[in-house]
């Protein structure tokens, strides 16, 4: 089922194996930051060993975007792991610039992969409970 997270960003969630895949489509600005949270929350009290957020499809990712991912990552570390796939090139230099990806005192770090298959094969030995 897709969710209008706003008027121009839709995500779906879609089951994987060790977790879940939030898919997002269109633009993450901060006018979609409440809504993806509020998705967010919901994934974290699942307590799901590995959410992967696939960004294929997304056009534009602002800061409080990565700020909202980086809030999950922490409330769900260790007992939940973070991956990002499908960064484009100008996404990626956004993730780099943050310092998104680099690993925070009790919080871990958000794992980049280039799709959802190979997040999933990556996480065999780091996913706790694997």
């Amino acid at each position: 089922m897709i969710r209008h997270l706003s008027s121009i960003l839709d995500c779906e969630i879609l089951p994987l194996a060790k977790g879940k895949a939030l898919v997002l489509s269109g633009e993450a600005d901060y006018v979609a930051v409440p809504a993806l949270w509020d998705v967010l929350h919901e994934l974290l009290g699942e307590r799901l060993p590995l959410l992967v957020i696939d960004l294929t499809a997304v056009t534009f990712l602002n800061t409080p975007v990565w700020a909202a991912l980086q809030v999950y990552q922490k409330e769900g570390y260790p007992d939940s792991r973070l991956a990002v796939c499908g960064m484009s090139d100008s996404i990626a230099a956004a993730f780099d610039i943050n310092g998104v990806g680099e690993e925070v005192d009790h919080g871990g770090c958000i794992a980049i992969y280039s799709t959802i298959a190979e997040a999933l094969a990556q996480s065999e030995g780091t996913v706790p409970g694997a």
